[in-house]
């Protein structure tokens, strides 16, 4: 895990003092995972871009199943991934399998203190990112300008700034079966391609995404003024740096460019 005091490692030996007493003093995020487990390789980055973005609020520690049955089997953990939020040295809330972000924020959000962040900046980054999902992108870029305002340095401003992008051109390219067709006739039509890939990464579907990018700036670098290598940058916004897919797109960007 990325060195971060708010992000740490659980193990049999600092769990009561690192998790259970910590939670006196900050809530600690709990997740229980394994190396076998797929889905938590989609939790694990997810929940520690969050942590970055909550930027201490809260802590994320890790604890692997496999090398401490002993915690696991004492909270009850039949399933992982599971994360269990402790706040005054008890669980106070958990969820169970990989949830989308806004279910997770809200959980993060109905415990912990308000008065860590701006005020009202917590209000619209939710509402901004409620406008994304029903794919309202005027309501969307409304609400990412009045956070930006509020605080031009919050740091879930590049990703939803990337999503807004993702949305505007989706929606200027709503039909998915036409642009693929388009792109069977020429594979060299670009605008086409990053319609398609902004689809993908709308839908979640990140790795495609990243591949027709990857595809397009290998085609033409210069279209939109470098937006495919723009688009994969935002893409890495949203799915943060410690990704397994960044990682791997990064050395492929890089060999592209050099």
């Amino acid at each position: 895990m990325e060195d971060r005091p708010y992000k740490i490692v659980a193990t049999d030996e600092n769990f009561v003092q690192a998790v259970v007493e910590a939670s006196r003093e900050r809530p600690v995020l709990v997740d229980f995972w394994a190396p076998w487990c797929g889905p938590c390789r989609t939790l694990m980055p997810m929940l520690e871009r969050i942590a970055d973005e909550y930027a201490g609020r809260f802590t994320l520690a890790k604890l692997n199943t496999d090398e401490s049955p002993g915690i696991a089997g004492h909270f009850g953990i039949r399933s992982i991934p599971t994360a269990m939020l402790f706040r005054g040295g008890e669980v106070v809330d958990q969820f169970v399998g990989v949830q989308p972000e806004t279910v997770i924020r809200d959980l993060l959000d109905r415990h912990l203190d308000a008065r860590a962040q701006p005020e009202g900046s917590q209000d619209l980054r939710s509402h901004a990112e409620a406008q994304l999902e029903r794919r309202d992108a005027r309501a969307a870029a409304a609400a990412i300008a009045a956070l930006a305002a509020a605080q031009p340095e919050h740091p879930a401003l590049g990703s939803l700034r990337a999503r807004l992008a993702f949305l505007e051109a989706s929606v200027a390219e709503p039909d998915v079966m036409s642009l693929r067709a388009r792109l069977e006739r020429d594979a060299g039509d670009a605008a086409t391609r990053h319609a398609l890939a902004a689809h993908h990464a709308l839908a979640g579907d990140y790795a495609t995404a990243v591949s027709e990018w990857l595809e397009l700036m290998r085609r033409d670098r210069r279209f939109g003024d470098d937006l495919a290598r723009r688009s994969l940058l935002g893409a890495f916004d949203v799915l943060g740096e410690g990704d397994p897919l960044v990682l791997s797109t990064r050395r492929r960007m890089a060999s592209l460019l050099h």
